[in-house]
């Protein structure tokens, strides 16, 4: 502006009156601008969804942001959803989470909310784990995984049992103590067990007999968790950044760059072995879910990403189910003589095959009754709406909301469940005596058992979980006895927002035994 009066010749003066008029006229418009806009940010912020909904942790009139109330939900999930059950009485309400703000449906909508495809799960299930930050990539699945697990890794089950139950066999006796007598053992050396069974499926066995990987890969996991229940406690806004800064996240970074300096050579070679063999007209070496992957996803894909997106899925469900499992079995001792009754009868008749790992079914209900009582997630249905959902009762989920359910809502519903506190497993015995055996599996899911999900969603993966689940277990019964430490009760899970966390103290007093029949020379 000054350079175009200059041209005209307008005096100093006059330039300087113009000029300084000009700037306050703009600083003055701006800033009118500005607190305008500010406004109508903060009205369209603020402004409530579903007004017709009750909120159940609104935020307190001195409190701009949620973020007292997200550190709150935090602390005390358990509490806010036991308060919205007896308050809104199988009602929807709304609730600030570490999803955000979300409906709480009630369990009554379980079985008319399993097929809707308008309901996705994946986004909901990024955003909860943060996959979009870097060194938690590994959270968010390539598209193509699921296909992976359902058409490669479940159809292969059958031919997989031998060789995990190899691997258990060689990670007991590389991680629980041989001697005579009691000794302890912690959850992370069942993770390691599960991590050695998972990677010898998935890797192959040089790989998952690396100690060097299934240091890193079990370190990566449990950094990452510790991260994302972290990063869940900012708010949402300064996620993109501060994870920069935060010690647990560096961390992870960290981790997982290990990860992938131990597996990218590995997968080099594997390259190189696959050319000479094509060249020398011989067939392809390898069958494990490194080949799967390379065959289905794109050719870029990272597999260190890709396993260790596995690992997060595999091995920390599976060994966090069999921890809990081992917990209650060591709180109701009298269950152990008929678990080890009906692993021997069944492996000496049947040999060691799928078939027979699916015949023990008081072994199945034990997994499927601990899961009933402390699940993975304390909430279950996390899913976000793609188009308007109309419900038979005319609610509607409208596009865009995200809605989650308390799973104590269906599992430990009175209506569902007789003594539903109780840890029953006969009950699912009694369930396949009584014609409901579809019903009783623990791959199973209704919509009173949703702890693998339910519906077009449910885990893909359950199938190797199971198997692997009672793999794992009947060598420990047959090789060890094990308790609660002197003088240690269970101590309750811990609750960091939606997830459920086995007690940190945790630990398994062990002694060897000799078992009724050795596992390992049984027929495949």
């Amino acid at each position: 502006m000054a350079s175009l009066e200059s041209l005209v010749n307008v005096s100093h003066a006059d330039q300087v009156f113009r000029d300084t008029w000009t700037s306050s006229e703009a600083s003055l418009y701006a800033t009118y601008f500005v607190t305008v806009s500010l406004f109508f940010l903060l009205v369209y912020i603020q402004r409530e969804s579903y007004p017709e909904l009750p909120r159940l942790n609104p935020k307190k009139a001195t409190e701009l942001t949620w973020s007292a109330r997200l550190l709150d939900f935090m602390q005390r999930s358990p509490e806010l959803l036991t308060q919205g059950i007896r308050q809104f009485k199988g009602q929807p309400y709304k609730l600030f989470t570490d999803m955000g703000d979300v409906i709480v449906v009630p369990g009554k909508y379980a079985e008319e909310l399993k097929s809707r495809r308008e309901l996705d799960v994946g986004i909901v299930a990024r955003d909860a784990a943060h996959s979009y930050i870097p060194g938690l990539t590994p959270f968010h699945s390539e598209e193509g995984f699921t296909y992976v697990i359902q058409n490669y890794l479940t159809k292969a089950l059958a031919s997989l049992t031998g060789p995990i139950s190899q691997e258990a066999s060689k990670g007991i006796r590389d991680t629980f103590p041989q001697s005579q007598e009691w000794a302890e053992i912690t959850p992370d050396d069942i993770r390691l067990l599960v991590t050695r069974m998972s990677s010898r499926i998935f890797m192959g066995e040089e790989l998952c007999n690396d100690e060097e990987w299934n240091r890193v890969s079990v370190q990566y996991v449990s950094a990452a968790f510790y991260g994302v229940s972290e990063l869940s406690k900012w708010p949402r806004p300064m996620r993109r950044w501060v994870h920069w800064f935060m010690p647990c996240l560096i961390e992870t970074r960290r981790q997982l760059k290990s990860c992938r300096a131990v597996l990218q050579p590995y997968v080099d070679r594997r390259i190189a072995v696959k050319k000479a063999a094509a060249a020398r007209g011989e067939p392809n070496p390898y069958n494990d879910s490194i080949e799967w992957f390379s065959r289905e996803l794109r050719p870029d894909h990272d597999p260190t990403k890709v396993q260790l997106t596995m690992t997060l899925a595999a091995v920390h469900t599976t060994s966090d189910l069999l921890c809990q499992t081992m917990v209650d079995i060591a709180k109701h001792p009298e269950i152990i003589s008929p678990l080890r009754k009906e692993v021997i009868r069944v492996l000496k008749t049947d040999g060691l095959k799928r078939s027979a790992f699916q015949k023990l079914h008081l072994m199945d209900a034990c997994f499927k009754e601990s899961q009933r009582l402390r699940p993975l997630f304390l909430v279950a249905f996390r899913r976000v709406a793609q188009a308007d959902v109309t419900l038979k009762d005319g609610f509607v989920i409208k596009k865009g909301t995200k809605i989650t359910m308390d799973g104590r809502t269906v599992m430990l519903n009175e209506d569902n469940y007789q003594d539903p506190l109780q840890w029953n497993p006969y009950r699912f015995i009694q369930m396949r005596e009584a014609g409901e055996e579809n019903r009783a599996h623990l791959v199973s899911t209704t919509a009173k058992h949703i702890g693998f999900g339910h519906g077009v969603h449910a885990c893909p993966g359950r199938f190797f979980a199971a198997n692997e689940l009672k793999i794992a277990l009947a060598h420990i019964l047959l090789k060890y006895d094990w308790k609660l430490p002197e003088g240690v009760e269970a101590l309750p899970p811990l609750v960091m927002g939606s997830a459920y966390v086995l007690a940190p103290g945790t630990k398994f007093s062990v002694i060897r035994r000799q078992e009724e029949i050795d596992i390992d020379s049984l027929e495949c």
